[in-house]
């Protein structure tokens, strides 16, 4: 695999990311048919728009918890990545570390968190829950980025059985 292809790769899956966490991932509408239409709740939100409610609401241990694993380990997950990308003879234990950090991101856990949220909220009668395009963007970096992990251990195997 070619490494600037990878390192094209990469960028792409941190513009997925950026959008991930910007745009809206989820909205739920939930109403009541009485003689007419009550709207009773109307909300869309976003990874950011989230984490600045629970910041302000004082709940800062799920503050925490999202903040460490859906941003500051992907980015750290991904300085990593670009280390070993723009490094010709980079140890192969940053590897192991981006391999490693890579299970504590939980990305993916959050994307199919929100799928299930989704999947409930409309399994209620008058619930309705819409996928919007921060979860896309987000399940596409969270799919990218595995492909890149996979493809870059590839590449730092295939380069070190050539050096031996």
């Amino acid at each position: 695999m070619n490494r600037y292809l990878l390192l094209i790769l990469h960028i792409i899956s941190l513009v997925l990311l950026g959008f991930g966490w910007f745009k809206d991932m989820l909205h739920i509408d939930i109403s009541a048919h009485f003689i007419i239409n009550i709207n009773l709740f109307n909300e869309k939100r976003s990874v950011i728009g989230t984490l600045q409610t629970l910041w302000q609401g004082q709940n800062y241990w799920p503050f925490l918890l999202i903040f460490l694993f859906g941003i500051i380990i992907p980015l750290i997950k991904s300085g990593v990545i670009f280390y070993l990308l723009v490094v010709k003879n980079a140890s192969p234990k940053w590897y192991g570390f981006v391999n490693a950090i890579s299970k504590w991101a939980m990305a993916d856990v959050f994307a199919i968190s929100i799928f299930v949220a989704f999947l409930s909220a409309n399994a209620m009668e008058n619930t309705k829950a819409f996928l919007q395009p921060g979860f896309y963007y987000f399940s596409a970096y969270v799919l990218l980025s595995s492909i890149i992990v996979m493809l870059l251990g590839k590449m730092i195997k295939k380069a070190e059985i050539s050096n031996a």
